[in-house]
């Protein structure tokens, strides 16, 4: 129920170790010992998004998916957020909250039935990137099409409103003329094209290793 100062609309603390909290995330995954976090003051820039004279903050902590979501783990990072963010600030925070609501694993799997409460999508490894999505149609099941961060072009919301596209096209493209033989979304006369690149591709990826090799 106040202005806060020294925020701008997007702000990063990156004020601990992000190594450890990298490895808190994808090698060992744990609540994090010193979470870097994000906050976004959306009423710095839109007026329309706060009542006048308090701001609409938003604080995003990255966590590893399907670690246990209880209501004391919530509180605790929230007193660990705001006591850095006020420290960092030099004003305090937690006595002018009116509203607050917290949004994690447990209510990505209830909402989105994401898997392990995942909020990002597949990880961009080599085997999930590009072409390698899962496709916007099923191979499976006929007249099934997919849409959003999951399937191609990737995730973000360009991205899963690009998806929404390309599943529109596929669909019309359908339902004039039918798609004729297909593999996923992939047409069978592409495939020798598709597997010539990821030939190269683990080729290079071979050469390159033989460079960092050492005699």
């Amino acid at each position: 129920s106040k202005k806060l100062k020294n925020l701008r609309h997007h702000n990063l603390f990156f004020d601990a170790d992000l190594e450890l909290h990298a490895q808190e995330i994808y090698q060992t995954p744990k609540w994090p010992s010193r979470p870097l976090f994000y906050v976004c003051i959306q009423s710095a820039t839109d007026l329309g998004t706060a009542p006048a004279n308090c701001e609409n903050v938003f604080v995003l902590i990255p966590l590893a998916a399907g670690l246990k979501d209880s209501e004391e783990m919530r509180d605790r990072y929230y007193e660990i957020v705001m006591e850095r963010l006020e420290r960092h600030t030099g004003q305090s925070v937690r006595d002018s909250v009116v509203v607050k609501r917290a949004y994690a694993m447990r209510d990505f799997e209830q909402d989105y039935k994401s898997y392990k409460g995942n909020a990002y999508g597949l990880a961009n490894t080599l085997l999930q990137t590009a072409v390698f999505k899962p496709p916007a149609k099923s191979a499976k099941v006929d007249n099934l099409y997919f849409a959003g961060q999951l399937t191609v072009p990737g995730p973000g919301v360009p991205p899963s409103l690009i998806s929404g596209g390309i599943v529109a096209k596929l669909i019309a493209r359908h339902r004039e003329k039918g798609f004729g033989v297909r593999v996923g979304c992939i047409e069978k006369s592409k495939i020798p094209f598709l597997v010539a690149a990821i030939c190269l591709i683990l080729v290079l990826l071979f050469v390159l290793s033989l460079g960092n090799l050492r005699v």
